[in-house]
């Protein structure tokens, strides 16, 4: 064969390869948006009405501010507006029978049931997603890391320690101790980075993960420090996608989730229990024309996280309170004398330990998740809970919180 017909033919092969590749010949990267870090992030659905049903957090019971489990209040008694005193949407998990995957029927999302006993930097992950995906597990070749709303929606309140439902789901830990490091990687990298906290390069890139011992959102270093475990998810690509809509009253209604919200805050930080009396205050004025508001538990408020923006962003059109647009947040100056945003109250109480009491209630910062310094410790978008009211324990940091009501659309 000449030199020249070999030439001609390798290139015909290579015009066909590229012909079949844009012609949908190649299918396997068709629904990713982009490459960071070499983790694949997968693309997401439009929202759509109804498409991020928010889950309960299963919270049964009623606690005051001082951890004393307490009849369920009535109506404009102290402390009434608690998790547990209203009706949320329940997780309906549906096992595989081949044991490895688990089903909510409500989110429309399928999850590993168990995980692998190995522990990745962020990036890492992706090699378990590609192992998964070779092998076609559970029947699904489409697994993908979970975003942040996709791996809270697991979050379950009932007991903590761990915060997930083990009849469906598997934790492996050995300790108290051990649990306590239960971290599961998120598919949301950090917008802002870390300071030279506790050891960390200044700079440090992060990634959000859930800590299913604790119960903690935080961010975490993507690849300095600890290393930290994977359960991959497929299914729904819309859920954890919000549809605003600014109803243009003081109102914006969530049209994925059915939830209305109070635009702007409360515009002053209090205590727990005087978030929840807020709430009855604003019903007893038919506040912006409906009298039915609430305090958000701790996946309602962390639902409406926008974890593409933060006060210290590095893209400065991202720099701001981690909330979308048609909010408003009251700007604070921070512990350290930084310019921020608040964190805000839930309905959802917290224990700080193992079997311990209920003094603690969650909060979001919509702000930097700083430490006593200001600095950014664990990014805007963390799930943390701090002491109900001033004084009542050890290693206290925000007692005095912010509050932005919610409603169910009816």
């Amino acid at each position: 064969m000449k030199v020249s017909d070999y030439i001609l033919r390798i290139s015909a092969f290579i015009m066909i390869v590229v012909i079949l590749t844009t012609a949908g010949g190649c299918k396997s990267n068709d629904n990713l948006v982009n490459t960071t870090d070499d983790l694949q992030i997968v693309k997401r659905d439009p929202a759509y009405p109804g498409c991020y049903p928010v889950i309960s957090t299963s919270q049964m019971f009623c606690w005051d501010s001082t951890g004393n489990i307490i009849t369920a209040p009535l109506l404009d008694d102290p402390f009434y507006g608690q998790d547990a005193q209203f009706t949320h949407t329940s997780a309906v998990y549906t096992k595989s029978s081949d044991g490895l995957t688990v089903k909510d029927q409500v989110t429309g999302l399928t999850w590993q049931k168990s995980y692998d006993l190995g522990i990745y930097y962020w990036a890492e992950a992706q090699s378990v997603i590609l192992s998964l995906n070779k092998q076609n597990y559970g029947g699904y070749s489409d697994w993908r890391l979970p975003t942040i709303k996709e791996l809270y929606s697991l979050w379950n309140g009932s007991k903590g320690w761990p915060y997930i439902d083990t009849e469906y789901f598997t934790i492996n830990y050995s300790s108290e101790e051990d649990l306590s490091h239960a971290i599961f990687w998120s598919s949301d990298k950090y917008t802002g980075v870390m300071g030279n906290i506790s050891g960390n390069t200044p700079g440090a890139e992060l990634a959000f993960g859930v800590n299913f011992g604790t119960g903690h959102i935080k961010a975490y270093s993507i690849s300095v420090g600890p290393k930290h475990s994977v359960r991959l998810v497929t299914g729904n690509l819309a859920y954890g996608e919000n549809l605003f809509q600014d109803n243009g009253n003081g109102t914006v209604s969530d049209l994925a989730t059915g939830l209305m919200w109070q635009q702007s805050d409360n515009s002053a930080g209090i205590n727990w229990e005087d978030a929840l009396a807020y709430a009855q205050t604003k019903n007893k004025a038919n506040y912006l024309g409906y009298n039915d508001w609430r305090l958000p538990n701790s996946k309602e408020l962390q639902s409406l996280v926008d974890y593409t923006r933060s006060p210290g962003a590095t893209n400065a059109a991202k720099v701001g309170p981690a909330i979308n647009a048609p909010f408003s947040c009251t700007a604070i100056t921070n512990d350290g004398g930084k310019a921020d945003y608040p964190y805000y109250w839930t309905s959802t109480s917290a224990i700080s330990k193992a079997n311990g009491i209920y003094a603690n209630a969650w909060y979001v910062a919509f702000g930097r998740a700083e430490d006593g310094n200001g600095e950014d410790l664990h990014g805007a978008g963390a799930v943390r809970f701090d002491s109900k009211i001033k004084g009542n324990s050890a290693g206290e940091e925000r007692v005095l919180n912010y509050v932005r009501l919610v409603r169910t659309i009816k």
